[in-house]
């Protein structure tokens, strides 16, 4: 029995998860601005996908990211109680690991609009390309460190919800970030129309999913009460 199905564990605070909701689609929908390209392209190392970004574009993605993306601490703090019933200590490693890797990331998403700027500079011949390059050695290294550190995270809540004694029902475990993250990347090869869409905010998607079930399982379980 898990512990969403009538323990003596207190619910997580649901404001926290709804928080966490927020700053999933807040910074979902600046990344869009930022990265989308109808033609796809995201792989290309040259990021011809930004040429068709204007600047407004840019600004607005910017401002929605930038600021709303340290929300995501107050989301992993929600899931860390939801997980802590099962072990403190590892819904603590959780806790630090997913806050951590969502600064860098922070980090990683406000330079992408100069990564934008720097490759339309190229393109109308005002850059040279080697500065592209030297932006992006030093970019995406950032974005390396958020997703190892989701993987890491995944791993930890698979484990303690399959355990039962998290806030979840076992079927949660399914819903990990990691596993998401792999769905969207699946879409965008195999439903590449669909997936065109979505991959400029996987991560953003991901987490959409997680904070929206979770927020509903910690309504649920305070209801029960």
């Amino acid at each position: 029995m898990s512990a969403a199905e009538g323990k003596t564990s207190a619910p997580a605070p649901v404001e926290a998860g709804l928080i966490g909701l927020i700053a999933a689609s807040f910074v979902g929908i600046g990344e869009f601005c930022l990265q989308f390209s109808p033609h796809g392209g995201y792989e290309d190392q040259t990021y011809a996908f930004f040429l068709g970004v204007g600047r407004a574009q840019l600004d607005l993605g910017y401002a929605l990211t930038v600021f709303a993306a340290p929300l995501y601490l107050v989301g992993y703090w929600h899931l860390k109680t939801m997980l802590a019933p099962a072990s403190r200590l590892a819904a603590w490693a959780f806790f630090l690991i997913g806050a951590y890797a969502f600064v860098i990331g922070a980090v990683w998403i406000g330079q992408r609009p100069l990564m934008a700027l720097t490759a339309q500079a190229i393109a109308a011949g005002g850059a040279a390309p080697a500065l592209l390059e030297e932006f992006a050695a030093r970019n995406e290294v950032l974005v390396s460190v958020l997703r190892a550190a989701v993987a890491i995270t995944s791993l930890i809540w698979i484990a303690l919800i399959l355990g039962g004694r998290t806030l979840y029902p076992r079927w949660m475990a399914l819903l990990a970030p990691g596993i998401l993250l792999a769905a969207v990347f699946a879409l965008y090869a195999f439903a590449p129309a669909i997936g065109v869409y979505v991959v400029p905010t996987a991560m953003n998607a991901a987490h959409l999913v997680v904070f929206a079930f979770s927020s509903a399982v910690a309504v649920a379980n305070t209801t029960r009460r």
